[in-house]
């Protein structure tokens, strides 16, 4: 009866040990496979990316281009100055004077939208007479518009109208140009040619050709700044309108491409 109670207790222990040794085995057997098999991807991957990364060749270019236009719209700035010897005085004969210009305007086919106040000023005029303690003799007001005029045919008669009308103070002529989206795309079309031209004689010249545009960055491009011309504050209307010589503006901008260069 004992022998048989140890035999029964030994087999059941010397089952379990083989079952805990084949999962042991089972398991050991899975992992080196599993490393192997990161392995051999890793290195797959890898070399395949460098190579992709090492043979992409590029080329990159700066252009610049340019667009002119003609002014197509001025603004002119003036207006009426009046002394009197009382501030009230300078200021009514400021506003009558004010108000012919302002009529002038419109009968030159300038609408109200395009006459705005820029300033309005009153400051004593002052005598520094020598030996003598400073005093006021009289007061001087100021009354400064701007006139956006645009029709630039009738530019001349306009500023001729003002002066006539009373306006003493003419000191500021601007030209611009209203739109220039459509000049901005001229400028950008050239100097994208101009980047490619350059672009493809140095390819040629070391063998290459261009492949496909990677990259492109735009610099620059502002608008540029009014151009400011002076005008004569009094009427040349007796010898014709006032003469006012107009010129270009140009817009410029620049572009930095990059290209595949292939074989």
């Amino acid at each position: 009866m004992a022998f048989r109670s140890r035999g029964v207790n030994h087999r059941p222990r010397a089952t379990i040990g083989i079952n805990m040794a084949s999962s042991s085995l089972r398991l050991s057997r899975r992992l080196p496979l599993a490393a192997l098999a990161f392995a051999a991807m890793a290195a797959t991957l890898a070399p395949a990316s460098a190579q992709s990364a090492g043979t992409q060749r590029q080329i990159s270019i700066q252009g610049e281009g340019k667009a002119s236009a003609a002014p197509n719209e001025a603004v002119i700035g003036g207006g009426t100055q009046v002394q009197a010897r009382t501030a009230r005085e300078a200021m009514e004969g400021n506003s009558a004077a004010m108000r012919q210009v302002q009529q002038a305007l419109k009968q030159a086919g300038i609408a109200e939208r395009d006459v705005a106040t820029s300033a309005l000023t009153l400051r004593p005029v002052i005598d520094y007479g020598s030996g003598n303690r400073p005093r006021v003799t009289g007061y001087t007001a100021g009354h400064r518009v701007e006139v956006r005029v645009r029709d630039l045919t009738s530019l001349g008669d306009v500023l001729d109208r003002m002066v006539a009308a009373g306006a003493n103070q003419i000191d500021g002529l601007d030209l611009t140009v209203s739109d220039w989206s459509a000049k901005v795309d001229e400028a950008r079309i050239a100097a994208i040619a101009d980047a490619r031209r350059k672009a493809e004689a140095l390819a040629q010249a070391a063998g290459a050709r261009l492949g496909k545009v990677l990259t492109i960055t735009e610099h620059g491009g502002a608008m540029p700044p009014p151009m400011t011309r002076s005008a004569p504050a009094r009427s040349l209307s007796a010898s014709g309108p006032t003469p006012v010589a107009t010129g270009d503006q140009t817009f410029r901008l620049s572009v930095s491409v990059v290209w595949e260069l292939v074989d």
